[in-house]
């Protein structure tokens, strides 16, 4: 058997070969060094979150165990009894701004003649002025028309009868209730006048036939 090699130049392009493989084997370990670095950056920033949720919750831990503490340590009692005497004070403070003057005037204003006041009691009841108003009236269609003269002079709202009885003698007592803003009724001044004045004879007529 004869043995030889026919072609002239066999291994033609050897360099050029070796050159893709050292470009690829080149580009294989550019990668391979790109992955590895990213691989310990995200084990880094693993290690980071991981040493961030330990250290809330040890801190939500230590919160618990310190309202927990606190609870123990609060007398329910006494913070009842704080917290009554801190709305007595808010109302103390609301009262300091109420006026009496206004009130009054504004009632005189607006009770009818055969309605009598027997008592008023101001309150404040988150930040608005409750009034309650105790009267007694011939007729409770008076008590109807002190409370149609209040809602008109427009610094009374809300104005209900709460309590009505009718008395012995025939009167009527009647509790009425209102919340009322001071100094809204200086916007309608002529309101009451107009409306409460000529309601009062067709009234006291109608008594008289009774």
């Amino acid at each position: 058997m004869l043995g030889g090699n026919l072609s002239s130049r066999p291994f033609y392009n050897e360099r050029g070969v070796t050159l893709a493989l050292g470009v690829a084997a080149l580009i294989v370990i550019l990668l391979t060094a790109f992955n590895a670095t990213r691989l310990m950056q995200l084990s880094s920033e693993r290690r980071q979150l991981a040493a961030a949720i330990a250290a809330d919750r040890t801190a939500a831990a230590a919160a618990r165990e310190r309202t927990a503490a606190t609870r123990r340590t609060v007398d329910e009692t006494a913070l009842t009894e704080l917290a009554g005497a801190t709305r007595e004070a808010n109302d103390l403070i609301d009262r300091r701004t109420f006026s009496w003057t206004e009130l009054f005037a504004a009632i005189e204003r607006t009770l009818p003649t055969d309605v009598r006041l027997l008592r008023v009691s101001p309150r404040a009841d988150r930040g608005v002025f409750k009034v309650s108003f105790a009267v007694s009236a011939r007729h409770f269609d008076d008590v109807d028309a002190f409370i149609d003269a209040l809602v008109h002079t427009g610094a009374f709202r809300d104005v209900v009868p709460v309590a009505q009885q009718l008395q012995d003698d025939g009167s009527y007592a009647a509790t009425i209730e209102a919340a009322y803003a001071p100094g809204a009724s200086a916007s309608v001044p002529a309101a009451p006048a107009s409306d409460a004045t000529p309601a009062r004879p067709p009234r006291a007529a109608g008594g008289e036939g009774r």
